[in-house]
């Protein structure tokens, strides 16, 4: 038989073999969501469904009914059948009977059914977060004593597809202190509190991905059907991590969950698709309403969680996805639970205290999906204002006990007039409304409140409930960072700054020294270096300054713009203005994401510099950050040598850390050597601590070694 032959042959059997696969499903199988210890959705119409060969009948006995269910199998081996749940209770058994094969399932109660779902602050477990160590002890007793065994706990695994998937993976669990643990803390806490205050059983579906953009959990013809989403269409939303591509967590992980009867959903989300905040609402509304149109049960309840203030590198990025979740909430039946007073750690994107944000969304639930009236839901809600005089009057909705006021030094407020320049406001409670005014405003135009990436909540109504930042105004706000960067010229070997910004349309202003704009200088050509100061530097669009600017801080030493040789390249994503990144003169911040320090993942800094000339040096310092919630660790050890020919160098002097400084969260560690002789050569050498340590949450994985400005006195 010819070769050609045998070939057609495998590919007739292979395709015969795949065809079986899909026509013949042997046994009746169920999908991972009907199981052992399943909550199904009380008072309610629920499906029942699964795969078995074409044309097989399927009979289904629930012990609470006295009624057999039956279903046909399809010609594709689908069968689904509909049956009736009472009100809460149970346990109760359910018997799935096909031609040759019965399955029982145990344990089943009947209760509430949420689906819980977003990125990182919903993924994130109790484990996670630092474990139950984080609350008062009583919280994991009670557990322990079993007052939550009511609460069932579904996690969908992580997966992704381009096309719709008809079943996930995962299995049901009954709640104890180990299950918890393993569970998204907020889903956890919303459940467990929900359970308590219903007294009923509550199962929870836990669908959530780090990083993930809004648009992955919506279908593909969700994003279509709205023309102003075509940006996520074409275009990879996200984190490098993450490339967010329309509809695949949607696919993978809410599509399998569609006949599975749910009574509302709670969503933790936003921090990705900060950057492109005015369309944040619509792409929530496109998602809201195709998930309704798949779990076909009406416009049940949304509740979700506003972003928590934190130390964004883009000015007022975090503000502007807040104010466009709090637009949200125009969307029907939906609820908002405000974080802004429970952030802690504004450097921490992973707020702790998981166990307030779960409650506040129960809160939600309970007044509005359970009508139990008498629960106070949502902080103050900004409503409307007026211009009176010198004084700008604002109402709000939702001011349970009155408006309070946090006795703090800074209360959050500002007040702009006809400059669009804001300034520090005055603050008076009158019953439901405040009264703002500022002696530098005489004609007040705009009132804004906590409007930064990191203002905490000071505004609460009476049952101690914040109030969502907001702006009366919709003024420009330029989002676009300022950029200084180093170059060099090779022919000259002049060391220059240059700045930049890709905000539209715009002008930047600059002066070294002060902060004033009366004082900037229009920015046209690249500023000299070889001084020392702070530098100072702003956008102007339309004639109005941003209201964040930015600034440097610069040191004149014998270093600036020297040649650098790398034995160990460092990291493209980290390089910190490339090869003169080290000697550019520009200290950098404590926030690595602003691109001031150069990094190594897994290598050491190993490096020598050439002054030019010899010269005479007094000491030589490098700094270095810790940061080990991003993996950034300070090194093991540093090495420094000396030498006037580039030959014959000095004996190294050494500098080691100690076990408490590499376990620093945040922190630029100066190490300084003394030199006292005439050199032109330095060789420096930083040992990177390699891998992470056991008591990390990346054991096992490459730490990082960010060195930033080498300062030669």
């Amino acid at each position: 038989m010819c070769k050609s032959n045998i070939r057609a042959i495998a590919i007739l059997v292979l395709l015969t073999l795949l065809f079986l696969q899909t026509k013949s499903y042997g046994a009746v199988r169920l999908p991972a969501l009907i199981g052992n210890n399943m909550v199904l959705q009380q008072n309610a119409e629920i499906k029942v469904w699964g795969w078995a060969d074409a044309g097989e009948k399927v009979e289904i006995r629930a012990s609470w009914l006295k009624t057999v269910s039956s279903a046909r199998t399809s010609a594709e081996g689908n069968w689904q059948t509909t049956i009736s749940t009472p009100a809460a209770g149970g346990p109760y058994q359910m018997t799935i009977t096909g031609r040759d094969y019965s399955i029982l399932i145990e344990n089943i109660l009947i209760g509430e059914v949420w689906f819980c779902s977003g990125q990182s602050n919903m993924e994130f477990t109790l484990r996670g977060l630092g474990g139950w160590g984080n609350y008062n002890r009583e919280v994991r007793d009670e557990i322990a004593r079993g007052k939550y065994a009511q609460v069932r706990l579904f996690t969908i695994g992580r997966d992704t597809s381009g096309i719709p998937l008809n079943n996930c993976m995962g299995n049901w669990l009954t709640a104890d202190t180990n299950t918890a643990n393993d569970f998204s803390a907020t889903a956890w806490f919303f459940g467990a509190y929900l359970s308590s205050q219903l007294g009923v059983p509550v199962g929870l579906l836990s669908a959530a991905w780090g990083g993930s953009p809004a648009e992955v959990w919506a279908p593909v013809d969700a994003i279509k059907s709205e023309p102003g989403l075509g940006f996520y269409l074409g275009y990879h939303n996200g984190s490098e991590w993450w490339p967010g591509t329309a509809g695949v967590l949607y696919n993978a992980m809410i599509h399998p969950l569609q006949n599975y009867c749910i009574k509302g959903a709670i969503w933790y989300q936003g921090e990705t698709n900060r950057m492109d905040a005015k369309l944040y609402p619509e792409l929530i509304h496109a998602m809201v309403t195709s998930w309704r149109k798949s779990w076909n049960v009406g416009d049940f309840p949304f509740y979700y969680v506003q972003i928590a203030p934190y130390t964004y590198s883009e000015p007022f990025s975090g503000a502007l996805l807040r104010e466009a979740q709090l637009k949200c909430l125009s969307i029907p039946n939906t609820g908002m639970a405000v974080t802004m007073d429970i952030a802690g750690d504004v450097t921490d994107i992973h707020p702790k205290n998981k166990l307030d944000v779960g409650k506040r969304l129960a809160l939600w639930a309970l007044n509005k999906t359970y009508e139990k009236k008498e629960t106070s839901f949502s902080g103050p809600v900004y409503k409307s204002m007026k211009v009176s005089g010198s004084s700008i009057i604002a109402e709000f909705s939702y001011t349970d006990g009155g408006l309070k006021l946090a006795k703090t030094a800074k209360n959050n407020f500002t007040i702009a007039g006809p400059d669009h320049i804001f300034y520090p406001a005055l603050v008076k409670v009158a019953g439901n409304t405040l009264l703002f005014s500022s002696s530098k405003v005489k004609k007040p135009e705009a009132v804004r409140y906590a409007f930064s990436n990191t203002s905490e909540a000071t505004l609460f109504n009476g049952a101690g409930l914040p109030a969502s930042s907001f702006r009366s105004d919709e003024w420009d706000i330029i989002t676009e960072n300022l950029k200084l960067k180093p170059f060099r010229d090779p022919l000259t070997k002049s060391l220059t700054y240059q700045l930049s910004s890709e905000a539209r349309e715009s002008d930047i202003f600059y002066h070294i020294g002060k902060a004033s704009s009366k004082t900037f200088n229009h920015y046209l050509t690249p500023i000299a270096a070889g001084f020392s100061g702070t530098l100072y530097a702003n956008v102007s669009r339309n004639g109005y300054m941003s209201e964040v600017g930015g600034e440097w801080k610069i040191v004149r030493n014998k270093a600036l713009g020297a040649e650098v040789s790398y034995s160990i390249p460092y990291s493209d994503r980290f390089a910190a203005g490339g090869n003169i990144g080290l000697v550019d003169g520009i200290v950098a911040s404590n926030q690595y994401e602003e691109g001031g320090w150069q990094g190594f993942e897994g290598n050491d800094l190993e490096i020598i510099i050439d002054l030019g000339i010899s010269q005479k040096v007094k000491n030589v310092s490098c700094s270095f950050l810790s940061d080990n919630r991003s993996w950034i660790f300070l090194p093991k050890e540093v090495k420094m040598q000396v030498s006037e020919d580039g030959i014959t160098f000095s004996t190294p002097q050494e500098k080691r850390f100690s076990s408490e400084n590499v376990k620093k969260i945040i922190s630029a560690e100066l190490v300084t050597f003394p030199v006292n002789s005439k050199i032109r050569y330095i060789k420096l050498k930083a040992v990177n601590q390699g891998i992470c340590p056991g008591w990390h949450p990346g054991s096992g994985s490459k730490c990082w070694l960010f060195a930033d400005e080498i300062i030669v006195q």
